[in-house]
Order: structure tokens, then C-alpha cells, then sequence
């Protein structure tokens, strides 16, 4: 009984996270859960861990969340928006683990010179460039099957509208660790760019 009533409780907690903001960006086409967007300049702070893919983001969240809950220059608290995002950094050849840069996205409202820097090391602001991605968007976990199973999709889709992949792919989570897994946002994206 108190598994069914913690599950209705976060299912009326869900809506909340729609306040979170999210970059802005100009949809340029979509079908069905695939879309081509044109994304702003953002700002961001980020951090790089050595991790498998599907661990990196959870490895990061913390010091990421210690810098906008005041562990900056100026101990600003800055308020939470989504989505948390990662990309891989480097290869290390080390089997599964790779270097992941994770990233929350800072407020529109903060402009670049009152961002405050972070103090614990590690963490540093990133300006992010405009840029055209194809995405996919897909409910659930993020597990290896269902990223392969959408990368194909969203290449294909790629492909047939006349563009080429231009970087390596984003990965986007929408929701807290505690939003159960079968309710859980995420989208890939891909940087693209016309075919020659």
C-alpha cells in the first residue's frame, strides 16, 4: 500500500517539473518524436567524469548541484533547469569508461558577466553556440538497447531530410532521480548540418 501511495505521490508531483526552464531553441520540423531544432547561444556549467555512459550523469549531478545551490564566487543560489545533458569528451580506451562532460544549463535571465565562477574544482561555465540538431525524444530509461534503437531512427530521419551529422551525440535527461523510470523524459540529440 505505501508502494501505490508513493507512486500516485509523485505522479501529482510530476507537473511541477514543467516549470523547470529549457534552452531556447526554434523548431524547424517534426515528426512524431523526431524534430529538427535551431538552438540559442546558452551558457552552462559543466563537469567532466570518467565513466560509462549510462553512470556518467549520476557520477556529476552532485558537484553540479552544490554549484547552483551556492557553492560559487558569489554563494548565489541559482534555480534548477532542465535538462541535465552529456556528451562524451574524450575516449580514454579504458573498455566501458569514457570522459563524459555533463552539463546543467543556466538560467536565460543570468547574463555571462554575472555568472558567478565556481569554487570546487572541476566545475567550469561553458558558452554553448548556436547550432542545428535533429532530436529524438523517447520515455523510459536510457539503457544501451533503446540509445542504439533511436540513433539509427534519428540518423535515418537525418539522412532523409538532407543533412549530416556534425558532432557526437547529446544526451538529454528531463527528470529527477526520483520520477519513476517508466516516466522519465530524454531526448538525443545530434548536431547537424546540410549534406554537401
Amino acid at each position: 500500500m505505501a508502494r501505490i501511495l508513493t507512486i500516485i505521490a509523485l505522479l501529482f508531483a510530476t507537473p511541477a517539473l514543467a516549470d523547470y526552464e529549457q534552452p531556447s531553441y526554434e523548431l524547424v520540423l517534426q515528426q512524431g518524436t523526431l524534430e529538427i531544432r535551431d538552438y540559442a547561444p546558452a551558457m552552462v556549467v559543466e563537469t567532466q567524469v570518467l565513466s560509462s555512459r549510462r553512470d556518467a550523469a549520476g557520477d556529476a549531478f552532485r558537484s553540479l548541484f552544490k554549484y547552483i545551490r551556492g557553492s560559487n564566487e558569489a554563494s548565489l543560489e541559482i534555480p534548477m533547469t532542465s535538462p541535465v545533458a552529456q556528451t562524451q569528451a574524450t575516449r580514454e580506451g579504458r573498455g566501458a569508461e569514457d570522459k563524459w562532460a555533463i552539463r546543467f544549463f543556466l538560467p536565460s535571465d543570468m547574463n555571462a558577466k554575472d555568472i558567478p565562477q565556481p569554487t570546487l574544482n572541476g566545475v567550469t561555465i561553458v558558452r554553448l553556440e548556436a547550432q542545428r540538431y535533429a532530436t529524438v525524444s523517447f520515455r523510459g530509461t536510457q539503457n544501451d538497447k533503446k540509445v542504439a534503437r533511436n540513433l539509427t531512427k534519428l540518423k535515418s530521419f537525418i539522412a532523409e531530410q538532407g543533412y549530416e551529422v556534425s558532432g557526437l551525440p547529446v544526451y538529454a535527461f528531463y527528470d529527477p532521480p526520483f520520477v519513476p523510470w517508466f516516466l522519465r523524459d530524454n531526448e538525443i540529440l545530434l548536431p547537424i548540418e546540410t549534406a554537401r
